[in-house]
């Protein structure tokens, strides 16, 4: 596709360094900065692979000729200057690493001029394309943690006098600071921009959040609106997806989406009264796409698994980057628990969360023998864990790298308490145990402890 390059004053130095020595004292066979210049430009502008000129053809052995090869690349024009001797010119008599070249079949040349292209060497240089913003978008896609991208697409933006430009640098600078006046001037630009830039998503059909200049997190209620809107989040940088849709999912059309391998977080959510579980086809479903390999979280609230679901979980390798799941208000027991700690994913878990199953004491076992590599996050509120429960979970021999414990309303007792504020694996590990009835002076224990644990060192 035609484009255009953008000169620097290094692009131009460089260049008359190189024509100065290909050229010479040379009087003839020359090429002179605004040829070559021309030449860049015109492989930018066309949709030639390559273009060669020179400065004649050479009919004496002693005898020199300047020639620039130019070579269209994905980022910009390669440019290469040198002298060529002996016959007609010939970049392959320039450049050592062009074995031969073919003057009657132009298109045998492609190919290793592109490989000429992609090799590093002092004798060529890329001049790049004017950034577009197309090309300014796929910079931050590729490092979409780097600010860096961003700021220079909003400067982008803000010469064309688009207000999305401010936008993003108000964001970018929010996030790094919590200022009053940039909150106040995200929000002004939000409110006065929200309609035309979600090209009417309306907050009916899905809620919208914007991170550092971006849309970075959807609720989804109603997925065929959201559906039709592919154009509009494939502009964006959605890295949070939350499905809260009264219904079923449609997952054939959802898993269609050609944004979601750049998900970071995947949560379905079956509101109060409603029936969106995955169940066992869906969830098949699910688990058999490649799109999702680089999720790092993934949260299943109120879809109805149960051990059979779980153990499609376990088997399964769709999430091997995976470092959060949460699986909630469902119906797993220790028996579905089993396979899941067996699973090299699981192990590898930083948080885990299992709220509201009735797992009992039994799944205490199973979680205190599991592996767990890096876990630091545990919930496990609404368990039935009880004190039998406590006491292995304060023996677990795994742990060492769990900072965080949740046992809210798991019918602690004295016994198990004291068994986890006792526990060296659990030493530095802050616990929560609301909602268990244990009376004031042993919950003023455990906050004075998780206040020790959460005190900078040396106060």
């Amino acid at each position: 596709m035609p484009r255009a390059v953008v000169w620097t004053s290094d692009d131009r130095a460089w260049l008359e360094a190189q024509l100065a020595q290909a050229n010479g004292r040379r009087t003839a066979r020359r090429l002179e900065l605004h040829a070559v210049m021309a030449a860049v430009e015109r492989t930018a502008s066309t949709d030639a692979p390559y273009v060669e000129t020179h400065g004649g053809d050479v009919q004496d052995a002693r005898q020199f000729t300047t020639l620039c090869l130019c070579v269209s690349t994905k980022h910009g024009v390669v440019v290469g200057v040198g002298a060529s001797r002996t016959g007609p010119a010939s970049p392959a008599r320039v450049f050592a690493d062009l074995p031969s070249w073919d003057f009657w079949t132009p298109a045998a040349n492609e190919l290793a001029s592109v490989r000429w292209a992609e090799r590093r060497a002092s004798d060529r240089r890329c001049i790049a394309y004017e950034p577009t913003r197309t090309s300014l978008l796929d910079a931050i896609r590729a490092s979409p943690d780097d600010d860096g991208p961003r700021l220079v697409y909003a400067d982008h933006l803000m010469e064309q006098g688009d207000p999305r430009g401010e936008f993003i640098a108000v964001q970018c600078a929010l996030a790094k600071a919590d200022d009053g006046a940039l909150l106040d001037k995200s929000a002004t630009l939000l409110a006065a921009n929200r309609e035309t830039w979600l090209d009417g998503l309306s907050p009916n059909v899905a809620n919208v959040t914007f991170r550092r200049g971006f849309v970075d997190e959807v609720a989804v209620f109603d997925v065929a609106a959201v559906n039709a809107a592919q154009a509009l989040l494939s502009r964006e940088l959605v890295r949070r997806l939350v499905f809260i849709a009264p219904g079923s999912v449609d997952l054939v059309a959802v898993l269609r989406w050609e944004w979601l391998a750049q998900l970071h977080a995947l949560s379905f959510k079956a509101p109060r009264h409603a029936f969106s579980q995955l169940r066992s086809d869906r969830l098949a479903m699910l688990l058999g796409t490649r799109q999702l390999r680089g999720l790092r979280e993934l949260e299943l609230d109120s879809q109805h698994l149960g051990d059979e679901g779980a153990a499609a979980l376990a088997a399964s390798d769709a999430f091997p980057s995976l470092q959060a799941f949460t699986l909630s208000n469902d119906r797993l027991s220790s028996v579905g628990l089993e396979p899941l700690s067996q699973a090299g994913w699981f192990t590898r878990l930083e948080k885990l969360v299992l709220v509201h199953h009735d797992l009992g004491p039994d799944a205490a076992h199973v979680l205190a023998a599991t592996r767990f590599k890096k876990l630091r996050s545990l919930v496990l509120s609404s368990n039935r864990i009880g004190d039998e429960g406590a006491v292995v979970l304060a023996r677990g021999q795994h742990f060492s790298k769990l900072e965080a414990l949740w046992l809210t309303s798991n019918r602690l007792g004295v016994a198990g308490v004291e068994a986890l504020l006792g526990s060296k694996t659990l030493a530095k590990t802050q616990l929560f145990l609301e909602s268990n009835q244990l009376g004031d002076k042993v919950m003023e224990r455990v906050s004075v402890r998780n206040a020790a644990l959460t005190r900078p060192a040396g106060r």
